[in-house]
């Protein structure tokens, strides 16, 4: 660790230097991770409006509307796209300098995630105080939820990374991870909440979400945030969180040892 710590301001100015580099594809993608929770928030106010009552299973709109703000936050956190590009790293052979180097190539990785997310920060920050400004959403919270949400919004964030990474292991048998990507955005988008809160979605969809990572991901920070769970239900949570963070650090140690051994592309 002691070694990670040293390279990584390297890493991290490398990375920093690549992203300046392609600044018009990462507004857009900043904006993409707006843009669906936005499309989300419009459709159930107009559900809500459509029903002609005042909220959906305990929603209205101004919660909703700090529901989705909170998703647009967890979900920049939480973004990774190795399970996308993996494929493309094996397949060319780029992987092999990556593996040369004296540390694991996860820790690259993580430098290009960090420093995305600070470089997109500076677009992301004024649009998402637009939205509070127009949306005006609702939170009922104190001292307790911020004690408990914000570890929760930095667990599910590497929660999200180190999932996402092992998925992409993948590429290791099956160079294509396309539609891995597409399977693990598809259960954060059912199981996790980004599709709606999960408290007002069908029982079984909850039950099944309740054994999967991505419910701890995305819905439960973003309903600790809220002001909508409990202490006793924070503290599941978090224990959790740390079930799966644990989990998949026993499983990415297993998987990537296996991984390396099936390597054998020849670089270009």
């Amino acid at each position: 660790m002691r070694t990670v710590l040293a390279v990584m301001p390297a890493f991290m100015r490398v990375s920093l230097a690549t992203m300046f580099q392609y600044r018009a594809e990462i507004v857009l993608w900043a904006v993409w991770g707006v843009v669906y929770p936005a499309v989300a928030l419009a459709m159930w106010g107009a559900a809500v409006a459509g029903t002609g009552g005042t909220d959906i299973k305990g929603f209205a709109p101004s919660d909703f509307a700090a529901y989705f703000l909170l998703t647009m936050v967890i979900g920049h956190l939480g973004t990774a796209w190795d399970v996308y590009e993996m494929g493309y790293m094996v397949r060319s052979g780029r992987m092999s300098t990556r593996l040369l180097r004296p540390l694991l190539p996860i820790w690259s990785s993580v430098a290009d995630n960090v420093a995305y997310k600070l470089l997109t920060l500076t677009i992301l920050i004024p649009v998402w105080m637009i939205v509070v400004w127009v949306t005006r959403p609702t939170f009922n919270i104190g001292w307790a939820q911020l004690v408990y949400g914000l570890p929760a919004v930095l667990l599910a964030s590497v929660l999200s990374y180190l999932w996402g990474y092992i998925l992409a292991l993948v590429a290791f048998w099956t160079t294509k991870t396309e539609g891995v990507g597409e399977v693990w955005f598809g259960m954060s988008l059912f199981f996790g909440g980004r599709l709606a809160p999960l408290t007002i979605m069908p029982p079984i969809l909850q039950w099944i979400a309740a054994f999967l990572p991505a419910k701890w991901i995305v819905w439960f920070p973003a309903a600790a945030l809220m002001g909508r769970l409990s202490i006793p239900e924070m503290t599941w949570g978090l224990l959790m969180q740390a079930f799966w963070l644990v989990g998949g650090l026993v499983v990415f140690r297993f998987t990537w040892r296996a991984a390396v051994k099936r390597y054998t592309a020849v670089g270009i």
